[in-house]
């Protein structure tokens, strides 16, 4: 089997390469945070990132030169914005008994489900930490109520409330947002709003639902998403208690679908990443005698950062009335 082997800490650690495989492929549904902040590699899990201005790029300078004069000069003013890349890890055993019962042929599917579950949970924490950032009114550049809830399939506007969320964006910032997510159920009433599904199937629709994808064409976004995500919110052993992690809210932003800290983002998930360090890969552990277990671990360093507020406009609790 191929595998790396880091330099010793104490452990004979090893990434597991075809079992990475199977993590790093994995995506459990409804998860969309690496959407909302695209990841961007860093080589120190601490530094500084620079923040051009804005209005400066925008301003109409004079470049007009007279005759055996020097060009114009002009000057770019930066600020900066610092990161600390937290380190996230989980693991799950594989125990022996699990182990040698297993068909030799199913005993990969042991380690497969293990990486798969570990990521997984990796996923969740990165989606919920997101989410507790992008459903604050104070991390967005605007955001409003609706005053009709869009639970009113009939007389409420879910297309004018996200087209202004659009036009707000864009004035402030001369770039039009290319991304908007909706949390699921806030998603449910838009495509089953009637003048939406008018506009994309005719009057008399038939009773179709718009999709994803005529919403992407409907509002010219270059990605459109839906936050499906639930977590459960119920302590260790209590009975479940499932919540959606995005609820009835809309976020329209700006995000470079080639993410790159030299360009403008309403938010950047910042990756430390160098040799021997995790990177959402799956690391198989050895057997441990003393347990009678082997382990399968998956982590990484990451810090999940808004860097332009104003690239964002949140519709907050569109189900319900202002």
């Amino acid at each position: 089997m191929s595998s790396i082997k880091f330099a010793a800490d104490g452990r004979d650690i090893h990434v597991d390469v075809p079992l990475s495989n199977v993590a790093v492929d994995h995506r459990p549904q409804g998860m969309i945070a690496d959407m909302i902040a695209p990841v961007v590699t860093v080589g120190k899990q601490s530094d500084r990132i620079a923040i051009f201005s804005r209005d400066e790029a925008l301003r109409n300078e004079n470049a007009i030169r007279a005759p055996g004069a020097e060009a114009n000069k002009i000057s770019r003013s930066v600020s900066s914005e610092t990161f600390f890349c937290n380190n996230y890890a989980l693991k799950q055993p594989v125990t022996i008994e699990n182990r040698e019962n297993a068909d030799p042929i199913y005993r990969s599917k042991l380690y497969n489900r293990s990486a798969e579950y570990v990521t997984g949970k990796i996923i969740l924490g990165w989606e919920t930490r997101v989410a507790a950032q992008v459903t604050s009114t104070s991390n967005v550049g605007s955001s409003a109520a609706v005053a009709s809830g869009w639970t009113d399939h009939t007389n409420s506007d879910p297309l004018g409330n996200v087209n202004a969320a659009i036009d707000n964006v864009q004035d402030a910032t001369g770039l039009r947002p290319n991304r908007i997510i909706f949390g699921d159920a806030a998603w449910r009433n838009f495509r089953r709003n009637t003048a939406i599904r008018n506009l994309i199937s005719g009057v008399n629709n038939g009773g179709g639902y718009a999709n994803m994808a005529q919403v992407k064409e409907l509002l010219e976004m270059e990605w459109v998403g839906v936050g499906g995500a639930y977590q459960n919110t119920a302590a260790e052993g209590q009975t479940g208690t499932l919540s959606q992690v995005w609820g009835d809210n809309v976020l329209v932003y700006f995000a470079p679908m080639n993410a790159s800290v030299d360009d403008p983002s309403f938010m950047y998930t910042f990756r430390w990443t160098a040799p021997g360090l995790p990177n959402m890969q799956a690391e198989r552990h050895p057997f441990d005698r003393k347990t009678k277990t082997e382990e399968v671990e998956v982590g990484m360093y990451q810090d999940e950062k808004i860097v332009g507020s104003e690239y964002a406009y949140l519709l907050t609790a569109v189900n319900s009335s202002t």
